[in-house]
């Protein structure tokens, strides 16, 4: 009696673990129908994208004079904007609750800047954005800390904004899979340091240490030992290098953690469950004094 009530719960929780990505038949119908087209068309649009559709302080605040209608989107916690301040008429939606909240945006051309506490967690959502179509969405490099560095005010309020109609154009199952995508992301935003990355690999390396940069950042200042090299605007068309394990340890970096931000998210839509992003990448590598490989 008791082997047959062990069964059955084992066989209760089975069917309710649905990891992101590929999972029961309706869940692969709907990825294989509606997710990876859209995670296609983004991969061949990332060639075409300006410096990765990142923007730094003084060309914001240029725009901002220029276009009165650019939205500022804050995916910070509560809490870290009553710490290091807010920039006055933000669009204030936490991260993981971004998927849920389409209805704070206007329509799928405007323009939108992402903004967090160093641009790490922006350049997940904006990746996402673009995904579900909104394709001139940016991410503030350096985030509020680049803001508040130039001595640019931090003292404002977030905008109250009445919910509107999700653009038509989104279809309600794409929404529905970023937004579990987005509230599942693990604590820490699957981040991962330079020191404490190198100790690891003394014990396990990763099953797939990917750098995202050109050739000439490859081969000068050089790559991370045991790394493979996929240039990010190549991504798309090689897929056939990456494990076929959706649970392989996997670790994406580029100079500073912007493109390898957007892979990991790419990847993490995929279906990859444990992607972690080198924060600061080979620049904090370098900074940290750790050793690189060359040609």
């Amino acid at each position: 009696m008791k082997k047959t009530v062990l069964l059955l719960i084992t066989l209760l929780l089975a069917l309710t673990i649905v990891p992101v990505g590929i999972a029961q038949d309706d869940d692969a119908e709907v990825f294989e129908d509606v997710v990876m087209p859209r995670l296609e068309a983004y991969m061949e649009l990332i060639p075409e994208l300006d410096s990765y559709n990142t923007i730094r302080v003084e060309p914001l605040i240029e725009l901002l004079a220029e276009n009165e209608d650019v939205i500022l989107l804050d995916v910070r916690e509560p809490a870290e904007l009553e710490e290091d301040g807010i920039i006055d008429g933000v669009i204030h939606v936490p991260m993981r609750d971004l998927g849920m909240n389409l209805d704070l945006l206007p329509d799928l051309d405007a323009t939108i800047v992402v903004i967090c506490k160093g641009g790490f967690r922006a350049t997940i959502a904006m990746t996402a954005l673009h995904i579900l179509g909104y394709e001139n969405a940016h991410v503030l490099i350096g985030g509020i800390g680049a803001w508040a560095g130039e001595d640019l005010p931090v003292d404002g309020e977030v905008a109250e904004v009445e919910p509107t109609e999700v653009p038509e154009d989104i279809d309600p199952l794409l929404v529905e899979f970023v937004a579990n995508y987005m509230a599942e992301l693990p604590e820490g935003w699957g981040a991962v340091r330079a020191e404490p990355l190198f100790e690891e690999t003394f014990d396990t390396m990763p099953d797939l240490l990917l750098d995202v940069r050109s050739d000439e950042e490859w081969a000068d200042p050089g790559y991370i030992f045991g790394a493979e090299h996929i240039w990010i605007n190549e991504f798309g068309e090689n897929l056939d290098q990456l494990p076929e394990d959706l649970e392989a340890n996997i670790v994406v970096y580029c100079a500073s953690s912007y493109r390898a931000g957007i892979v990991g998210t790419v990847m993490g839509m995929m279906g990859y469950e444990n992607v972690r992003n080198l924060s600061g990448g080979i620049n904090a590598w370098i900074a940290a004094d750790l050793p690189l490989e060359t040609e």
